[in-house]
């Protein structure tokens, strides 16, 4: 409604719109550069001239843009941490919004409070703050963020969108494309909703009730869902094809990559295992090896650890070049479990497994090398695989080209099918929740620019930025918020969750220490 009051006034007085929004100085510099021309115009005036007719075509553009401006809103370069997110949330402003207690609610985003249990927070890695001490702790801050209900459009498209996935991409997605005005139905092999999140993400990171909370929140905006739906099997992809204005793939990638080593059929599956342990099914299997460095290797391995079994877990890089969330890893070392870096098994037997040490000279990133005549034995009984996941695409392959990996190959969001859009891990492979609902904002975008008719490039132009009052507060000497958490004895005998709630005032504290950027450092 302000947007449209904003035009209105732009339309009239250039610059007006501007300024009612707040932006006094944008406003005021649109007006005197527009009304300061024609004044200026009237004092040298020489006739009806070819350069008074090329004059008054610029007068145009420029009140054109006026009006555009007025409703793109304000614009500023993006910071260091908004830059870094993968879901495309903006943290700087909702840090200022707590900061500064605000009644300003910030737009619902999905699963926001579940990416602050278990988002790897690749913003704070970027935060500028670490110029001065230690980043803000911006993801455990989304716990104090005020957040307006779901935007759920009640003004409805005559377009109707299959989604196949109820994991976080394919729920995200519609939501976004319900928010746009489009009827939306969901498919779902399993019998609940949630995806990795449902089945594979320990209670101790992520409480069920959580994530039926904000599953519900989504739900409710109108999306149909039908799960215990099998894709290719329940239904074929040619009815689907029939049914829809579009579909979009949201699969996850949910098939285990295989290290094939001697004896490996001997080797449990992580995310099986995990499943199985959320079922409620108990494992005593005494002195254990969990291969991977990623937070399904540290869940499994924590898992077990509750369990009453050793762990050790066994991971072919440096530690500090182990994808996990940080916070994990020092909590399972916390808890009682040993990593072993630099390592790669070579032989599973009854009792012991070979391993072989490695050098990753480049990092995370860079080739792993095997160090020759280095191989050792452990005792282990058992050896539980978590080296990551791909997509499992199979069934979209006589309709999709798929890469080797089983990725689906996409442009714009697009498959090689002009029906078809794909997102999530069923495209980036193995990813995080934040690349999840990233990519399912973008896709949604897509598919609803394609739906239109709209060109990408037009419809990005268009669209509208997110930028309420914000404040520039003063530079603090404030340390880092410590997190609280549940003592270790108690907590690695149970699956409650192990991060704690800060009080408001300390996370109003912890608001307070960022510097935003760019209101402070604008050019």
């Amino acid at each position: 409604m302000k947007s449209a009051k904003s035009i209105i006034i732009s339309i009239f007085i250039v610059g007006g719109g501007q300024v009612y929004e707040g932006r006094l100085w944008v406003g005021i510099a649109f007006a005197v550069i527009f009304y300061g021309s024609i004044f200026l115009m009237k004092n040298i005036w020489t006739g009806l001239n070819p350069a008074f007719w090329g004059i008054v075509g610029v007068w145009i553009l420029f009140w054109l843009y006026n009006i555009y401006d007025a409703y793109k809103g304000a614009t500023y370069d993006k910071p260091p941490c908004e830059k870094a997110c993968p879901a495309g949330i903006t943290p700087w402003i909702y840090i200022n919004l707590i900061a500064t207690d605000s009644k300003e609610e910030y737009p619902f985003f999905p699963f926001f409070k579940i990416l602050e249990r278990i988002c790897p927070a690749p913003c704070e890695d970027k935060c500028t703050r670490r110029g001065i001490d230690k980043p803000v702790a911006i993801k455990y801050l989304k716990s104090a963020v005020k957040m307006s209900p779901p935007q759920c459009n009640h003004k409805k498209r005559d377009k109707r969108i299959g989604i196949i996935g109820a994991g976080p991409c394919g729920l995200a997605a519609g939501y976004f494309l319900v928010k746009k005005g489009y009827g939306v139905t969901i498919y779902e092999k399993e019998e609940m909703p949630g995806g990795v999140l449902r089945t594979f993400i320990p209670e101790f990171r992520l409480s069920s009730s959580v994530l039926d909370e904000e599953i519900e929140k989504i739900l409710n905006c109108g999306i149909e869902l039908k799960c215990g739906v099998r894709v290719g099997a329940d239904i074929s992809l040619d009815e689907l094809l029939q049914k829809y204005d579009a579909l979009f793939v949201a699969t996850g990638a949910g098939k285990p990559i295989k290290l094939n080593i001697l004896g490996e059929e001997n080797c449990l599956n992580g995310l099986e295992l995990l499943k199985e342990i959320k079922k409620g099914k108990e494992f005593h299997l005494g002195r254990v090896g969990v291969v991977g460095g990623g937070n399904t290797a540290i869940d499994v391995a924590r898992s077990l650890i509750r369990q009453g079994n050793k762990v050790t877990i066994y991971y072919r890089r440096r530690i500090e070049d182990m994808p996990c969330e940080h916070e994990d890893r020092e909590e399972a070392r916390e808890e009682g479990i040993e990593i072993v870096p630099l390592c790669l098994p070579q032989r599973v037997e009854d009792g012991r497994v070979t391993f072989i040490k490695t050098a990753a000279p480049e990092g995370r990133k860079g080739r792993i090398e095997i160090m020759p005549d280095s191989e050792f034995e452990v005792e282990l009984d058992r050896l539980v695989l978590a080296c990551g996941q791909i997509p499992d695409s199979a069934f979209l392959r006589k309709y999709l080209k798929v890469n080797q990996n089983g990725s689906i190959k996409v442009k714009n969001g697009r498959t090689s099918h002009p029906k078809i859009f794909a997102g999530g891990d069923a495209v980036l492979g193995s990813k995080t929740l934040a690349h999840a609902v990233g990519q399912a904002k973008e896709v949604a975008d897509l598919i609803d620019f394609s739906l239109r008719g709209i060109a990408p490039g037009i419809g990005r132009f268009f669209k509208k930025s997110y930028m309420p009052r914000v404040e520039v507060l003063p530079i603090k000497d404030l340390p880092r918020i410590k997190i609280p958490h549940r003592d270790v004895e108690e907590r690695k005998n149970d699956f409650l969750e192990v991060e704690l709630r800060a009080s408001e005032e300390e996370l109003r504290k912890e608001a307070d220490r960022c510097l935003a950027c760019p209101l402070r450092y604008r050019p």
